[in-house]
């Protein structure tokens, strides 16, 4: 029998890492804080991250050295709307939101007057029913959203089954409006088994199913052919999650890992066993590239962690690469870049070592974005040695990068990276480094070497883009290269991406009244960017 916990704390300890283990998220765990303690959505949000408030400030300051913030001015966002706090900006909200992991209106305790709206009522009754239970979610449990498909003449079965994917994929985005991310993801489950998760997925032939089922059943039944159909859908999924963002794919990831962890458990043939385990390590990188996305940087973090173990038991140098260098971004964006310098260097020896110049490219593409954010939060008189790395390492993954072949046994860990990819990162590095009209002619060279399939990377470019205009007052460019990289935010729903838009959007504050940026909340407004 559990002990008692001895005081507050330790119940509020124990109650956050419980839900949390069990799948919740921290929006939930909020929520049941704010409902068991009593407390507002501010304090139930930190308290549910079992945070200190000098350790926000901490958070806070890592994030954006150049924003004041204090303890007592989050004392005071903390305790509005008494007569001893201030009301938080929107602004402060959306980078507390940003600590939290949550959306900025979770942190405001709102009035809800929807009921008095007699077409609210009629419209949620009608489009949005109660969501069954996930745990049993079936395809005849999502079959009643979709209108009934209209005829169009004979159709073959793979037409049909387009045409009910897409329509599943427009009534899920009007559903899961109405649901919780645990309920989201169990339909996104449920679609993906019922009703094929993509058009383009192909159904495995009867050998492979044969083949899956014995492995299932057998796990020393595990052959090439196995890992392979598995490693066919991880990359499927990695494709899907570049276009259209993190919450399409993540499921169908952690389904593949449960099912690779179970092999490896029950026992695979040994000389399968390393290729297993460096499939492994591939899965749990994607995973954490997509929390990353998702804005969950400590369970990207984790799964990093567990991929790196996993690869070095493979004895796979490419795939521990790969995880450090993927790693060395995630340090790096959370605000510690002396962090993601250490992991570019892993990166870089990892990828020598590999034999593979693309991965040792993309190592120093991903140790240049580090030390250019050493620089920027640097003083003045240290910004030198780090500068001078900086423009180093994206001269040696220039080189590595021409010099990489057809054959280089890194390409397929890095389809993304190409010529149009480096440009990118250099034009972010120069920004960094305080040369904004250089980055615009490289950013500009860049813009035709993006595959636009990749959608976020087209979209962080159009911000940089964006920034670099800002920085040199030509705010009617930057305007448009703004709305841009939303319109592509509507597309990759990247929770990372859309907060990185409204960011930037954030810093045109100084000429809210202008015309262009007057135009541009109108399309940042009707693409669900802000209110």
């Amino acid at each position: 029998m559990p002990r008692k916990p001895r005081s507050l704390k330790e119940e509020m300890d124990r109650l956050s890492a419980e839900l949390r283990e069990r799948g919740s998220t921290w929006t939930e765990i909020a929520r049941e804080f704010q409902r068991r303690y009593r407390l507002n959505s501010r304090q139930a949000f930190r308290e549910a991250h079992r945070y200190t408030q000098e350790r926000v400030v901490e958070e806070w300051k890592a994030l954006w050295p150049s924003e004041p913030f204090s303890v007592r001015k989050l004392g005071s966002w903390e305790a509005w709307p008494s007569a001893s706090g201030n009301e938080p900006p929107v602004a402060g909200l959306n980078r507390l939101a940003r600590v939290y992991g949550c959306r900025a209106c979770d942190l405001i305790d709102g009035e809800d007057h929807t009921a008095s709206d007699q077409n609210a009522q009629v419209a949620r009754v009608r489009h949005f029913p109660s969501p069954p239970s996930p745990a049993g979610l079936a395809f005849a449990d999502i079959q009643g959203l979709l209108a009934p498909l209209s005829p169009r003449g004979p159709a073959s079965q793979e037409d049909l089954r387009e045409r009910e994917y897409e329509r599943l994929v427009h009534a899920f985005t009007d559903w899961a409006t109405q649901m919780n991310r645990r309920d989201a993801l169990a339909l996104i489950g449920a679609a993906a088994t019922s009703a094929y998760a993509s058009p383009h997925l192909e159904r495995p032939d009867e050998d492979e199913s044969r083949r899956l089922a014995m492995a299932g059943a057998d796990p020393s039944r595990v052959d090439e052919v196995t890992l392979g159909h598995i490693q066919a859908v991880l990359r499927h999924s990695m494709r899907q999650e570049d276009t259209l963002g993190p919450h399409a794919a993540l499921a169908t990831v952690l389904a593949q890992q449960q099912l690779v962890v179970s092999l490896l458990s029950a026992g695979v043939p040994e000389h399968m066993r390393a290729k297993t385990l460096s499939l492994l390590a591939d899965i749990r990188r994607c995973t954490a590239w997509m929390l990353f996305n998702l804005n969950d940087f400590r369970g990207a973090d984790r799964h990093y962690a567990r991929a790196r173990d996993a690869a070095h038991q493979a004895d796979d140098d490419a795939m521990c690469s790969m995880v450090l260098a993927n790693w060395s971004q995630l340090a790096t964006w959370r605000g510690d870049p002396r962090l993601g310098v250490e992991h570019a260097l892993g990166a870089f020896a990892w990828g020598q070592r590999a034999g593979s110049r693309l991965l040792t490219a993309y190592a120093c593409d991903v140790g240049a974005r580090a030390h250019a954010a050493v620089v920027r939060r640097s003083a003045r008189g240290e910004r030198r040695k780090d500068h001078t790395r900086c423009l180093r390492s994206l001269d040696q993954a220039q080189r590595e990068l021409h010099g990489a072949a057809a054959d280089d046994p890194g390409a397929r860990l890095v389809p993304f990276f190409g010529q149009g990819q480096y440009l990118s990162t250099k034009a972010g590095c120069l920004l960094d480094t305080g040369d904004p009209s250089q980055a615009l002619q490289v950013a500009a060279t860049a813009a035709s070497g993006i595959d636009p399939a990749f959608v976020r990377n087209a979209a962080y470019l159009r911000l940089k883009t964006a920034q670099a205009h800002m920085d040199l007052r030509d705010i009617d460019v930057a305007c448009e290269h703004l709305a841009e990289a939303a319109r592509l935010a509507g597309r990759n729903t990247s929770p990372r991406l859309v907060r990185s838009v409204v960011e930037t959007r954030e810093k045109l504050s100084p000429w809210h009244r202008t015309r262009s940026v007057a135009a541009l909340d109108e399309r940042l407004h009707a693409v669900r960017l802000i209110a």
